[in-house]
């Protein structure tokens, strides 16, 4: 018995190693450059293993286990990110590390969500209420712009009392007519400050938030488009217009996307004429074409990239830097 002793734990020792042996854990390229508003990390494992990965400084995450295969989906930030992927199967562990490349970010959120939500609010005024706040500007802008200093009612009479008789007469219905202007500006003002309220209200559901939580997140969600933001430590790091092909075959379909489109890419600071132009091109390249795969373009304006993808029920348009 004693001999043989030896040669079972020997067995044993050699299947437990056979057991490790058919663990497996692939992650494709140890480094990865992300492409949209991520990087993927994809790659084989056993069936019944459990996976999870961590991105360094944040809390571990599972991901589903498809048959063997799975997916991982890191958002892109502005600093490199260590990535551990781990695959579990009863009591062994193995592990991977990737890296993922940081990328820039399109602009600060605030400075994008207020410029977009003010060009939705105005769109949506009527036209004389849109021409009362062009004049309100202007008016604005001239004031900056006067190199004399605003005086109160009372100073701006003392000063005209100093002058000599003949010029005081000029100088006070100078002074009436600009209060009266004043007070006109003032009352327009508030009738369009009433009718912004209004608009905005109104609209709310088609204005970007305020602020949001880091990672990505649909940010609009309307009929015809949804609008999904990468946001990071006040950074906006990319933008992605979802658009269901349906939508694009009618009128008000078309005309929703034509409108968020052309406000998104002013707003990054891209050229709207261009950029169309261009899609327009890939539209009816997309047409012609006889793939049901999705498929990505890349149109560049300004230094901001438009990545243009079809799938056989969605229009995909992801803008980064």
């Amino acid at each position: 018995m004693k001999k043989f002793l030896p040669g079972i734990i020997g067995l044993a020792a050699i299947f437990a190693l056979a057991g490790c042996g058919n663990q497996k854990l692939t992650v494709g390229a140890s480094t990865k450059t992300p492409s949209g508003m991520v990087a993927v990390i994809k790659g084989k494992t056993n069936k019944d293993a459990k996976i999870s990965y961590q991105v360094k400084g944040q809390s571990k995450k599972s991901v589903k286990n498809t048959d063997g295969a799975y997916v991982i989906e890191v958002p892109a930030t502005t600093k490199t990110q260590n990535v551990t992927v781990t695959s579990k199967k009863g009591s062994n562990t193995i592990t991977k590390k990737v890296t993922i490349k940081k990328t820039k970010a399109l602009a600060k959120y605030q400075t994008i969500a207020s410029k977009y939500n003010q060009a939705v609010i105005g769109m949506s005024l009527s036209k004389s209420t849109q021409k009362k706040a062009q004049e309100l500007a202007a008016a604005e802008k001239k004031a900056k712009a006067s190199s004399s200093t605003a005086t109160s009612a009372a100073k701006a009479k003392a000063a005209i009392a100093k002058l000599p008789a003949s010029q005081q007469k000029k100088a006070l219905a100078k002074l009436q007519a600009e209060q009266k202007e004043m007070l006109a500006l003032q009352k327009e003002a508030k009738e369009v400050q009433a009718a912004m309220a209004s608009a905005k209200k109104k609209n709310k559901d088609k204005l970007l938030p305020t602020s949001l939580n880091n990672g990505v997140q649909n940010v609009i969600t309307q009929k015809n488009y949804a609008v999904r933001a990468n946001y990071q430590d006040k950074d906006l790091m990319g933008l992605t217009l979802i658009v269901p092909v349906k939508a694009m075959k009618k009128s008000s379909g078309q005309k929703d996307f034509g409108t968020v489109f052309a406000l998104l890419t002013s707003e990054v600071g891209a050229k709207p004429k261009s950029v169309m132009k261009q899609f327009k091109k890939v539209q009816k390249d997309a047409k012609n074409s006889t793939s049901t795969s999705t498929t990505t373009h890349v149109i560049k304006s300004n230094g901001v990239k438009f990545q243009v993808g079809y799938s056989t029920t969605h229009l995909y348009i992801y803008i980064t830097r």
